[in-house]
């Protein structure tokens, strides 16, 4: 089997040399990456029991926030879509959406690897725009961009953080030197998922902000809102995420995100694979819309 994924990944890399010309494709052992505009074309050769298949997929808006109607507007589309469909991944409290198709290599030529691979691209490029126009999020290049920008080095440090749990919940508050003297960033943030609910500035010494992050956490541990508005500025908290770890909500909803994620993902394998109808799909997605 390893003989034959290496020589599928050699004919792959000839017809994508061949297909986008001057564009440089990218090659990491059996997968290949071509930049497309604000996203990438990825194309995997992967095997499955005694089957070999290529994963041609592409990021359309990473980082969304998950959105009722944005699910609803991804499964209508979802129907309509005759060579390709939507899955999504959940990551740190965010959707990441994903436009791809699974093709056996018994049928691959040139000519449908080169359809596949430009309408893949160009429609995540289209969609892309429309999303993060209308739910937010960001494209694959920005991702990329912003990652490059965080490995640089900063002037900013943790220099403390303390980590409790709120209804089995792992919080974090933390504090971080900045390059302005005497500033300092204190961080919330739910530890499972990344999730950031407070980002707040202030003044004073190491000691000030230890005695700040201990009357944040006792606030929070307490339940009292009161005291957590008073001392933070409402910008400076996402306060939908903090009520929801505070009333004991953001674990279950966190829980049952994932269980949706994995439900929508098989459902759309299966359509895509031509296991159940189309009107099938769309029963059983409207009774998990119903949940959501």
């Amino acid at each position: 089997m390893e003989d034959k994924l290496s020589r599928v990944a050699l004919l792959v890399e000839r017809y994508l040399s061949q297909i986008f010309g001057s564009i440089r494709v990218y090659r990491e052992g059996n997968e290949f990456l071509i930049p497309w505009g604000s996203t990438v074309i990825n194309v995997e050769v992967v095997s499955e029991e005694e089957d070999i298949y290529l994963h041609i997929y592409s990021p359309v808006a990473l980082r969304v926030k998950p959105d009722k109607d944005l699910m609803r507007f991804l499964l209508v589309e979802n129907t309509s879509l005759k060579m390709c469909a939507f899955s999504i991944e959940f990551e740190k409290g965010f959707l990441d959406i994903i436009l791809g198709v699974k093709v056996d290599v018994e049928f691959l030529t040139k000519d449908l690897l080169s359809t596949v691979t430009i309408r893949v691209g160009n429609l995540a490029n289209e969609y892309g725009k429309e999303i993060i126009a209308v739910f937010g999020g960001i494209s694959f290049k920005e991702y990329v961009e912003r990652e490059r920008a965080e490995k640089r080095p900063v002037s900013e440090s943790k220099i403390l953080h303390d980590i409790f749990e709120v209804e089995g919940l792992k919080v974090a508050l933390e504090v971080y030197n900045t390059d302005r003297e005497d500033t300092y960033l204190i961080v919330g943030k739910v530890v499972d998922t990344g999730q950031v609910f407070i980002k707040a500035e202030r003044r004073g010494d190491p000691q000030r902000m230890t005695d700040f992050i201990e009357s944040l956490k006792r606030f929070i541990l307490s339940r009292d809102v009161k005291s957590i508005k008073r001392s933070l500025k409402h910008y400076e908290m996402e306060e939908h995420i903090l009520y929801n770890i505070i009333a004991g909500k953001e674990k279950d909803r966190i829980k049952r995100l994932r269980e949706l994620e994995k439900e929508i993902n098989l459902l759309t394998e299966l359509l895509m694979r031509g296991e159940i109808s189309e009107e099938e799909y769309r029963r059983r997605i409207r009774d998990l819309d119903k949940e959501f």
